[in-house]
C-alpha cells in the first residue's frame, strides 16, 4: 500500500512539472514586442508634405512673402495641433514650433520643387 501511494505521488509531481513547463512555454509565446513607430512617422511626414504641396503654396517659392509664409505656417500649425509634432521647412525658416526649444529631427525628407523653371531641393522635417 505504501509503495502504491509513493508511485501516485511521484506521478502527480511529474504531471504537475509537465503542466507547469507547458504553461510557461505558452505564456512566453504570447510576448508582444514594443511597437516601432518610425514607419508611421515617416508616413505621417509624407502625408503632411503632400498636404502642403497640394495646397499650392510652392508654385512661387523663390519669392516667399510674409503672407505666403504665414499661409504655410498656418497649415503647419493645423498639422501640429492634430499630431502634436513640430514641422520644419528649410530648417527653422518656416515652422509651427517657434521658440527657443531644442528640437531633434525624427524624420527628414529631401523634396524637390520646381522654382523658376528649375528644380530646387528643400528639406522638410518633423520632430517631437
Amino acid at each position: 500500500m505504501k509503495q502504491g501511494m509513493t508511485m501516485q505521488s511521484l506521478e502527480a509531481i511529474l504531471s504537475l512539472l509537465f503542466l507547469l513547463s507547458i504553461a510557461s512555454f505558452m505564456l512566453k509565446s504570447f510576448y508582444i514586442a514594443p511597437l516601432d513607430g518610425s514607419i508611421y512617422r515617416m508616413q505621417l511626414s509624407e502625408d503632411a508634405w503632400r498636404v502642403l504641396y497640394l495646397r499650392g503654396d510652392f508654385h512661387d517659392y523663390s519669392d516667399i512673402s510674409d503672407l505666403k509664409r504665414n499661409s504655410i505656417e498656418n497649415d503647419l500649425d493645423t498639422l501640429g495641433n492634430q499630431t502634436g509634432l513640430c514641422f520644419f521647412l528649410e530648417g527653422v525658416r518656416i515652422t509651427n514650433c517657434r521658440g527657443g526649444g531644442k528640437h531633434q529631427a525624427v524624420v527628414v525628407l529631401h523634396k524637390t520643387i520646381i522654382m523658376d523653371a528649375s528644380p530646387k531641393n528643400i528639406t522638410f522635417s518633423i520632430s517631437n
